[in-house]
C-alpha cells in the first residue's frame, strides 16, 4: 500500500505538471519555429558586391552580371560598390572590414589579384580568410608573341631568353603571366635579369603593347587576348587542355620535352564570387542559401547567355575546387613575392 500511495503521488504531480510541461514544449517548438523562420527569410536587406577595381573593367562586368540574374533568387535588391586602389588590395581589405555575416560580397580575380595584393602590395588581411565559392571564369593564360616575331615556337623563345637581354615581356608586376614567366625560367635555369621586363598599369596596355610589336612576348589571359588575336599568335597554351581559340601546344607540354617538370599553371586570371571564410561555419544556413542561388544562376539558360554576350566566364565549379585551385596559385605568389617587392 506504501508503494501504491507513491505510485498515486506521483501520478498526480505528472498530472499537475502537465500544463506546465505543455506550455514548456508549445515555447520550445514557437522559438525554434521563430529560428527556422528567420534563416528562411534571410536575406531581407540588400546584399553589397564590393569591386575593387574601376567600373567596366572585366570583374565589375562580372560583377554587375552577377547582381542582377541574383537578385530575384535572393529576393532582395544587391548593388555594386567600386572601391578601386592599390591593384586591388583598398577594395579587399574594405571587403574584410565588413561584417562576416552573408550581407557583404565580393568579385575579384583571386589569382594573381587578391594574392598579389596581399603577398606584395601588403594589404593587411589574410588569404586564409576569403572564400572563392566559384572558380566561375578561369581564364587560361597563352604564351604570345606578335605575328612578326621571328620566334614560331616556345622553343626558339626560350633559347633566345638564354642570352641576357635579347628578348623583352610586357607585364604588370605580381600578376598571373609575370609570375609563370618566372617560373619557367626557374625550371629551365634562366637568369631573371636575362629578360627585359617592361611594365605596364593594366591589361588593357599591355595588350597594346603586345598588339603593336613594342615587346617580344607576353604570358597573358587567353579569353581576354581575342580582343588582339588578328595581331598576336600564341606558341604555347598554359592551361591542362587544349585551346578552342589558340593553336598551339600545351605549355607543360614542351616544358617536359625542354626537360622541365611539369609547372604550376598560374598564367591566366581565375575570377569569381568570394564571401567571408567563417560565414559558412557561422551562418551555414545563409551560406547555403548563398551557394544555392549563385549555382542556379550560373547554370541558368538566361545566364550562360548573357555570360556569352559580354565575354564573360559562367563556369559552376565546387567551392573545394575553385579554392584548391587557387592555393595553389598563392603558394607561388609566396613564393615569388620577396623578389617583387
Amino acid at each position: 500500500m506504501k508503494y501504491h500511495h507513491h505510485a498515486i503521488s506521483l501520478a498526480s504531480s505528472i498530472k499537475d505538471d502537465l500544463p506546465k510541461l505543455a506550455t514548456g514544449i508549445s515555447c520550445l517548438v514557437l522559438s525554434v519555429g521563430l529560428v527556422s523562420t528567420a534563416q528562411a527569410d534571410w536575406p531581407d536587406s540588400p546584399i553589397e558586391i564590393v569591386v575593387p577595381f574601376d567600373a567596366g573593367g572585366s570583374a565589375d562586368r562580372m560583377a554587375r552580371g552577377l547582381a542582377e540574374h541574383m537578385s530575384p533568387r535572393l529576393g532582395v535588391p544587391v548593388s555594386i560598390i567600386n572601391r578601386p586602389g592599390g591593384a586591388g588590395a583598398l577594395g579587399a581589405t574594405y571587403f574584410q572590414q565588413q561584417v562576416a555575416n552573408g550581407q557583404t560580397l565580393l568579385v575579384m580575380q583571386a589569382s594573381p589579384y587578391l594574392a598579389s595584393a596581399i603577398e606584395i602590395g601588403g594589404a593587411p588581411v589574410k588569404w586564409e580568410d576569403f572564400q572563392l565559392l566559384s572558380a566561375q571564369w578561369n581564364d587560361y593564360g597563352i604564351v604570345a608573341v606578335h605575328n612578326d616575331s621571328p620566334y614560331q615556337d616556345l622553343e626558339s623563345l626560350v633559347e633566345a631568353m638564354r642570352e641576357p637581354g635579347e628578348v623583352s615581356s610586357g607585364i604588370i608586376v605580381g600578376n598571373g603571366g609575370h609570375l609563370q614567366t618566372l617560373v619557367m625560367m626557374d625550371a629551365l635555369d634562366i637568369e631573371h635579369d636575362n629578360v627585359r621586363f617592361v611594365t605596364y598599369s593594366g591589361g588593357a596596355p599591355l595588350r597594346s603593347a603586345l598588339a603593336g610589336n613594342q615587346i617580344d612576348f607576353e604570358i597573358l589571359a587567353a579569353e581576354a587576348a581575342l580582343s588582339i588575336s588578328d595581331e598576336v599568335r600564341a606558341l604555347a597554351v598554359v592551361n591542362d587542355q587544349p585551346s578552342d581559340n589558340w593553336d598551339a601546344p600545351l605549355f607543360n607540354d614542351v616544358m617536359t620535352s625542354l626537360g622541365s617538370d611539369a609547372l604550376p599553371l598560374i598564367g591566366g586570371n581565375v575570377t569569381g564570387l568570394m564571401a567571408h571564410a567563417s560565414l559558412q561555419e557561422e551562418y551555414p544556413e545563409r551560406y547555403q542559401r548563398l551557394m544555392l542561388a549563385y549555382q542556379n544562376t550560373l547554370e541558368s539558360d538566361e545566364f550562360q547567355t548573357w555570360a556569352t554576350q559580354a565575354g564573360i566566364g559562367a563556369d559552376w565549379v565546387s567551392p573545394e575546387e575553385s579554392q584548391a585551385l587557387v592555393d595553389e596559385a598563392y603558394r607561388v605568389v609566396q613564393q615569388y613575392a620577396p623578389l617583387l617587392q
